[in-house]
């Protein structure tokens, strides 16, 4: 698909600044200040996404906000996918390709957020969006693990570098061996598998404070396990 790249370049530029405007949006930062009239930043780790989010005022506001940041991976990877592609042309493997470069650009926008200098979140939630559009059984069967790996440890940091790993690896592996999942709409290429990859490894780059925490020893924990019994404490009421 890098031909494909090639023939419709400008297109896709255009396809990447709309994504990653789109995903400029914080949720965490809107929500914040619309329901608790306090900016999220000011507490807790000081991160604008959804585990700061829980972890500062509870479930139901941590939860609302990782369904919002999702979305801002789903909805520019299904744009892209169904509604704009498909009429620029019948080659069905420029609107897969339109689809990872929405979906990188959409974590790019939520990492790197212009309008907020440049400080968002960590990326997790919009690349689970993204994942869960473009490649729905391999995120599918990364469920239960990677829900094993967040109670087992009790933090998001551990599942989230667990996720970026794993979702890298699989897609190499199933571009190495050319297996056809038809639920994918088509073979992994190498150009989707590299725009994966980046995309999980700016995941990672954005928790590079966290290793250094998990590292020393030092990285909190996130509760969830006390909130699903009820007793999670929020740090502002």
């Amino acid at each position: 698909m890098f031909d494909v790249f090639v023939s419709y370049w400008w297109q896709f530029i255009l396809l990447a600044i709309g994504s990653y405007l789109l995903a400029n949006v914080n949720f965490a930062v809107i929500f914040s200040n619309l329901f608790k009239k306090s900016d999220v930043r000011q507490h807790g780790s000081g991160n604008a996404g959804a585990s700061n989010m829980f972890r500062v005022y509870g479930l139901s506001m941590g939860a609302i906000t990782f369904v919002c940041d999702v979305l801002k991976g789903v909805i520019p990877c299904v744009l892209a996918r169904y509604a704009i592609y498909p009429f620029v042309s019948d080659d069905v493997n420029v609107a897969i390709t339109a689809g990872y470069v929405a979906g990188l650009f959409a974590v790019v926008g939520h990492i790197f957020p212009v309008f907020y200098h440049f400080k968002g979140g960590k990326g997790v939630a919009t690349a689970i969006g993204v994942c869960f559009t473009l490649q729905p059984m391999l995120s599918v069967c990364l469920i239960l693990p990677c829900v094993a790996v967040l109670l087992i440890f009790d933090r998001t940091s551990v599942m989230s570098l667990f996720l970026s790993v794993a979702e890298i690896v699989w897609c190499w592996v199933f571009y190495a061996v050319h297996y056809e999942w038809k639920v994918m709409y088509a073979n992994i290429d190498a150009f989707c598998c590299l725009l994966t990859t980046i995309m999980f490894v700016l995941v990672i780059f954005a928790h590079r404070k966290n290793i250094l925490r998990l590292v020393k020893g030092e990285e909190n924990r996130t509760g969830i396990r006390k909130a699903l019994r009820g007793k999670a404490d929020k740090i502002v009421k």
